[in-house]
């Protein structure tokens, strides 16, 4: 069985133009924390710039599952943008 990683850019997302739209928000505030590497994995599970807030560690664990960008997404969620 072949091992394969798709490989996402956050620039060939397929979002409303709209920058008050909630996928668009999802996106800035990811990018501004330099967590754009977990938005695929956000978008898959329908997770929302505003259910953002409620996600709990265990929804975290369960929707990103690659350990190093969930470590790094539960570290700087709640950062001040840099």
């Amino acid at each position: 069985m072949e091992n394969t990683t798709e490989i996402f850019d956050i620039e060939d997302a397929d979002i409303d133009c709209d920058p008050s739209s909630d996928e668009s928000k999802l996106i800035a505030f990811l990018e501004e924390r330099g967590l754009s590497s977990s938005y695929p994995y956000l978008k898959k599970s329908q997770v929302t710039f505003e259910s953002l807030e409620y996600l709990t560690e265990d929804d975290i664990k369960e929707v990103i599952t690659p350990v190093g960008i969930r470590a790094l997404f539960r570290a700087k969620r709640f950062e001040s943008a840099s």
